[in-house]
C-alpha cells in the first residue's frame, strides 16, 4: 500500500502550530524531502519542528496536480459529545470558520480536497458525525437529521466558539439545514450540495407548517392501534433490520462499484477513498449502528421545505448541485429555490457537471464556487 501511495502522489505537510516555518509561496505547505526520486511520508517533526500532534494535516498532490488531504488511518482530533468520542479535522488559523458535514456512509475525510484549499483563508473544521467514520458507533442513538443537527450546533458552540458557515453534502446538507433552522444564532451561512432528505408538499400553505403536537399525535395513534397494531409495527421494524443487515453486508464489499454509480469522474474513486469508507464498517458495533441509521430519515419530524422556511431572512444560502446525480435529481434543487423565493431568502444556485458528491467528484469547481461565495459574503 505504501509503495503504491508514494508512486502515485507527492506529499507535503501542513501544521497549524508551525505555519511560521512554512514556505510562503506554498501558502503554508512544506514539501517533504525526496528519497530515490519519490516523495516519502514523513512527519513535520523530521525537519526539526515540534513533535507532530493532531493539529497536523498531511497534504498530497493527486495525479491531476490538485492538493488534497492525505488519509490518516487512525483518524484526527477528538471531541467528547455526550460521552461519545467524535473525530474531526481542523486546519487554518484565520478567517470565518467553516464546518464541513459529510453525507450518508461517509466521514470527515470526504472533504479531502476542500480542507487544504479553504484553510488558506479560513478556519476549517470537518466532522465525522456520530455513527460514521472514525467517530463512535452507537446502535441505540436516535439518529435523524435533527439529532445530528444538534450535534453540529453543539460542536460549533463548544469547539469553534463562534458562528460558522455550515457546508453539507447529501444527508449532511439536511443536517446542516436542521442546525441552521433550529440554532440560527450559531450559523452565519448555509451551503448545500445535493441535499438528500424528505421533501414536502410544495403548496405554499403547507410548506412552512409544522405539526404542533407531533409526539402527542404519535401516542394517540398508538392508542388507536392497540396491541395487535403495535405488534405489526414491531414486526415491521424487525423486517427493516433484516433489510438493513442485507444492505450493510452487500454494500461493504461493493463500496467501489456503488461510488462509481454516483461519481461522474470514476477515477476519483481511488483506493484511499474506498478504504476510508470500508474500514469503519469493520467496527463490531457498525451493523447495529447502520440498522439504526437506516431508520433515520423516517425519524425526521420536518421536511427540507419546512426547515428552509424556518431560516431567518438574513441567512445566506448557496446551492451547489451535481446535475448528473442519479439519486437526488436537479428537480430537488428547484424545490429548494422555490421555498427560498417564498420565504424571501437570498439563495444562489449553481448547477455543476457532477454527480452526487461534487466536493470529491469535481473538487476544483466546488472550491472555486466556495471561495467566490465566501469572499463575497464573508470577506
Amino acid at each position: 500500500l505504501e509503495f503504491r501511495r508514494v508512486q502515485l502522489s507527492s506529499r507535503i505537510t501542513r501544521t497549524n502550530a508551525q505555519r511560521s516555518f512554512a514556505t510562503p509561496r506554498m501558502h503554508g505547505l512544506v514539501p517533504r524531502p525526496r528519497r530515490n526520486f519519490r516523495s516519502v511520508l514523513r512527519p513535520f517533526s523530521s525537519i526539526g519542528a515540534a513533535p507532530v500532534d493532531k493539529n497536523t494535516i498531511e497534504v498530497e498532490v493527486d495525479s491531476k496536480g490538485r492538493e488534497r488531504l492525505a488519509l490518516r488511518e487512525e483518524g484526527w482530533k477528538r471531541w467528547n459529545w455526550n460521552g461519545h468520542n467524535i473525530n474531526y479535522i481542523q486546519s487554518g488559523e484565520k478567517g470565518t470558520p467553516i464546518l464541513l458535514i459529510h453525507g450518508f456512509g461517509a466521514h470527515a475525510y470526504h472533504w479531502r480536497y476542500q480542507i487544504p484549499e479553504l484553510s488558506k483563508n479560513h478556519r476549517v473544521y470537518s466532522i465525522c458525525m456520530l455513527g460514521y467514520g472514525w467517530s463512535d458507533k452507537s446502535p441505540c442513538a436516535p439518529y435523524s437529521p435533527e439529532f445530528w443537527g444538534t450535534q453540529v450546533a453543539d460542536f460549533v458552540k463548544e469547539v469553534i466558539g463562534e458562528k460558522a458557515v455550515l457546508v453539507g453534502n447529501s444527508i449532511g446538507a439536511v443536517t446542516a439545514l436542521a442546525a441552521a433552522s433550529e440554532y440560527p444564532e450559531w450559523v452565519q451561512g448555509l451551503v448545500m450540495l445535493n441535499a438528500a432528505g424528505k421533501f414536502g408538499d410544495m403548496d405554499p400553505d403547507v410548506t412552512g407548517e409544522i405539526k404542533p403536537n407531533a409526539e402527542k399525535e404519535e401516542r394517540e395513534m398508538e392508542a388507536r392501534m392497540g396491541p395487535a397494531g403495535l405488534m405489526t409495527m414491531a414486526i415491521g421494524e424487525a423486517f427493516k433490520d433484516i433489510v438493513a443487515s442485507a444492505i450493510f453486508y452487500s454494500t461493504r464489499y461493493r463500496i467501489s462499484d456503488i461510488l462509481k454509480q454516483v461519481y461522474l469522474d470514476r477515477d476519483q474513486v481511488d483506493a484511499d477513498l474506498v478504504k476510508s469508507i470500508t474500514s469503519p464498517a469493520l467496527d463490531p458495533k457498525a451493523l447495529g449502528t447502520f440498522q439504526s441509521i437506516y431508520r433515520a430519515p423516517g425519524r425526521g419530524k420536518q421536511t427540507v421545505n419546512q426547515m428552509m422556511a424556518k431560516l431567518p431572512q438574513d441567512m445566506k444560502v448557496l446551492l451547489l448541485w451535481g446535475q448528473q446525480d442519479p439519486w437526488m435529481q436537479p428537480e430537488k434543487a428547484d424545490q429548494i429555490i422555490k421555498v427560498c423565493d417564498q420565504a424571501g431568502l437570498e439563495c444562489e444556485y449553481v448547477p455543476l457537471t457532477s454527480g452526487h458528491c461534487p466536493q470529491d467528484d469535481t473538487p476544483t469547481e466546488v472550491n472555486e464556487n466556495l471561495n467566490r461565495w465566501m469572499q463575497a459574503n464573508f470577506p
